[in-house]
């Protein structure tokens, strides 16, 4: 195996594939990367953890086919830490992976290429496609409500459909829930239902991140190719592509969690509530968080008391004519919603001081909708 590599494009491959490897699993194999030449001018590097995977193709002049697993990190390390410049790569018989850069020299060991798990494969999987900058919405309005609690897994992933005429994104964790939507385009394919866990989504976010930091205001708008196969989720972008092996449970029926109509709508500017649970959670319990809404005609007051801490209250001016209604929730769960949503005006949609709590954009923009049950304060 032997070709030549700009260091900048063998860095960029490495930088999206390393992170997957797992260095902490008993199988050796998999805190490697899979270095393989294709035809020739394309090297292509793949990483797994048997739960994620990740392929990245960068050009390279290849010489002599072949392939070999490196140590991720290592090889990642001495890359990064390289002169600008070309890169010489050469395998020996001894499985020994020998690079060149100006003056520079490594050896490296490595391991054969055939020891490496299969990656899965989407075969001929249709692919719907969606705008990265609409799934890294969907991603930012709903992560703050997933369950970090790994052995319920049916809470602990996000909910990730398309019915042709919207793709969304659900995620609850039992006390709260949020949904995002964005409507599909004419002719779309996105007809899918999956449970992607928390690491694909996470990985999937870098993914989109990397989308964004590479992008110019005259770029055209990059899109994210989406399929399930063979109980994994693929999501594709050009030179990339993610595997996620999809968490085999039954999400919540989450429709039946979010109420039809509330008898109550108050009107805020998001800014200043923010800022007013900000201060006011300054003296709330700090087991439970609680703090408690006032809501009379034109005014919000939020309250708490601490006997430990103290007691607080601010009034936030509103857009409300009904009756008076008193109501606690969790402040922390109240300022995650709010800190994910990027409007200006939100409408909190109220019943009793049992019922749930629903908080939306103002107007008629019903792209999101988070749910946040009521406590005893």
């Amino acid at each position: 195996m032997e070709l030549t590599i700009e260091k900048q494009q063998f860095l960029r491959g490495l930088a999206r594939t390393h992170g997957v490897a797992d260095r902490k699993s008993s199988m050796h194999i998999l805190s490697n990367v899979l270095v393989s030449a294709e035809g020739p001018d394309r090297l292509r590097l793949s990483a797994t953890d048997l739960y994620l995977g990740v392929t990245a193709v960068v050009p390279a002049s290849i010489k002599k086919g072949g392939t070999i697993a490196v140590a991720a990190r290592t090889l990642f390390d001495i890359v990064k830490n390289l002169p600008d410049g070309e890169v010489r790569w050469t395998l020996g018989d001894s499985h020994a992976v020998e690079l060149r850069c100006g003056k520079v020299r490594y050896r490296i060991p490595a391991m054969p290429g055939e020891d490496f798990p299969p990656l899965p494969n989407p075969g001929d999987a249709d692919f719907a496609h969606l705008e990265a900058a609409v799934l890294a919405e969907l991603i930012s309005l709903t992560q703050y409500s997933r369950s970090h609690d790994d052995t319920r897994p049916h809470l602990a992933g996000t909910l990730f459909e398309g019915d042709g005429k919207v793709v969304r994104m659900v995620t609850t964790d039992g006390h709260r829930l949020s949904k995002a939507e964005h409507k599909a385009g004419k002719g779309s394919m996105m007809n899918f239902s999956m449970l992607v866990p928390h690491k694909g989504i996470s990985e999937l976010k870098r993914l989109l991140d990397d989308v964004k930091a590479g992008k110019g205001k005259a770029d055209e708008p990059t899109t994210i190719g989406i399929a399930t196969a063979g109980g994994n989720a693929f999501f594709l972008r050009d030179d990339l592509c993610l595997s996620v092996k999809l968490a085999d449970e039954n999400f919540p029926p989450y429709s039946k969690v979010i109420p039809s109509k509330q008898s109550r709508t108050v009107i805020a500017a998001r800014g200043p509530l923010v800022e007013a649970l900000r201060r006011i959670s300054l003296v709330a319990n700090d087991k439970s968080g609680g703090v408690q809404l006032i809501i009379e005609p034109g005014l919000l007051r939020i309250q708490s008391q601490n006997p430990e801490v103290g007691e607080g209250s601010e009034e936030v001016d509103v857009d409300y004519a009904g009756d008076e209604l008193r109501i606690g929730f969790n402040a922390r769960y109240l300022l995650d919603a709010l800190s994910a949503m990027p409007h200006d005006e939100v409408a909190i949609e109220l019943s009793g001081e049992r019922d749930p709590g629903v908080i939306k954009p103002a107007g008629d923009d019903a792209g999101f909708v988070g749910v946040i049950m009521p406590m005893r304060i």
